[in-house]
């Protein structure tokens, strides 16, 4: 009886190492081969995704192409031979605007309504193609203000580097947003110091390279060692007229962005923050003011429109095969009006009370 009790045992403990030698094996060939696929048992294919792999277009500052041209370092000494004869202390407001009369009006009446010092002139992109374009007028405080309807319904035609245009800082606004005018003077004041050869605004997003190779659009990581930005919209975002004269220049990537603009009816933004980066080897500059920029949100636009974000994604891959690379470049900075940090309930307030 106790003969038997002690073969059994010795079986069991036979069974037990030859199990787990057998584990061994199966997890060392797939840790060895982590990219194959595993059958399960109704014989559909359940692929392990790597993590390791990069993004099917990598940084541009890694490349050595000759097609790259990334970082320029002739561009402040090429934007200055074209552009120094325009004024350098002054800024022109470029603000698009689509059938929303509510919004341009108060936008307009807030602007207008206090001394900027800097402000030199606002120019309407009238998008409205179905209306007259009205007509021009100065505000209380000398500020011209004038009308231009494009000649073809384009985001790009925001972008375009209007031959009027009499100073050297554009900025790029919509008719829903606007920086308070005493933060308006202070943000433009830092992109003289800081900014001129990025794009320097009010809100970041970001450019993550996903494990399957593609970049994906998304509003930024709060999260520690994540917190960095790429990208500024030019919903309120300072620029060089440069950057919208290579913007509109014949280089065949940037063509090639211009179109898919018109053929999506989206990212004009994404393509001036690649052609900025591309052009400087620089990243783009949050300033925040005192106060919370006003943002009065209207549900018509094209960012509520469902798989926004998707196809945000996809302008920043099709904009990276332009390239054949990824220029945009994080930064972790930001500058701020001020020593009271702007918290979020101004956010609230402004738009309860604003």
């Amino acid at each position: 009886m106790l003969a038997s009790m002690v073969s059994l045992l010795r079986l069991r403990r036979s069974t037990t190492i030859l199990l787990a030698l057998t584990l061994s094996v199966v997890t060392f060939v797939l840790l060895a081969n982590p990219l194959s696929p595993v059958a399960d048992s109704a014989g559909i294919s359940l692929s392990v995704q790597s993590t390791g792999a990069g993004p099917r277009y990598p940084l541009c500052s890694n490349q050595t192409s000759a097609n790259v041209t990334w970082p320029s370092q002739s561009w402040r000494a090429a934007a200055e031979s074209k552009y120094g004869g325009l004024l350098e202390d002054k800024f022109t407001i470029a603000m698009s605007t689509f059938h929303r009369p509510r919004e341009l009006h108060r936008t307009l009446t807030a602007l207008l309504a206090a001394k900027i010092p800097s402000l030199h002139e606002i120019v309407i992109i009238w998008n409205n193609f179905d209306e007259k374009t009205p007509d021009p007028f100065v505000s209380q405080h000398g500020v011209p203000v004038r009308y231009r309807k494009p000649t073809r319904d384009s985001l790009n035609e925001k972008l375009w580097p209007d031959p009027e245009y009499r100073t050297q800082a554009i900025l790029l606004s919509d008719d829903d947003v606007y920086y308070r005018p005493d933060d308006l003077e202070f943000v433009f004041q830092m992109w003289r110091k800081f900014g001129k050869d990025r794009m320097t605004g009010a809100l970041a997003r970001c450019a993550t390279a996903l494990p399957s190779g593609d970049w994906d659009y998304n509003f930024c990581s709060q999260k520690a060692h994540q917190d960095v930005y790429s990208m500024v919209l030019t919903n309120l975002a300072f620029t060089h007229i440069a950057f919208l004269d290579y913007y509109f220049s014949d280089d065949p990537a940037v063509t090639k962005i211009r179109e898919y603009v018109d053929e999506a009816f989206n990212c004009e933004d994404i393509g001036l923050n690649f052609v900025m980066s591309m052009l400087t080897g620089s990243g783009p500059l949050l300033v925040r003011g005192s106060s919370q920029y006003i943002n009065l949100d209207p549900s018509g636009g094209i960012s509520r429109q469902t798989g926004h974000m998707q196809a945000r994604s996809k302008c920043l891959n099709v904009f990276a095969e332009a390239f054949q690379c990824m220029p945009l470049v994080n930064e972790t900075g930001r500058i701020e009006h001020g020593v009271k940090h702007n918290v979020w309930y101004k956010s609230v307030w402004n738009r309860i009370h604003g």
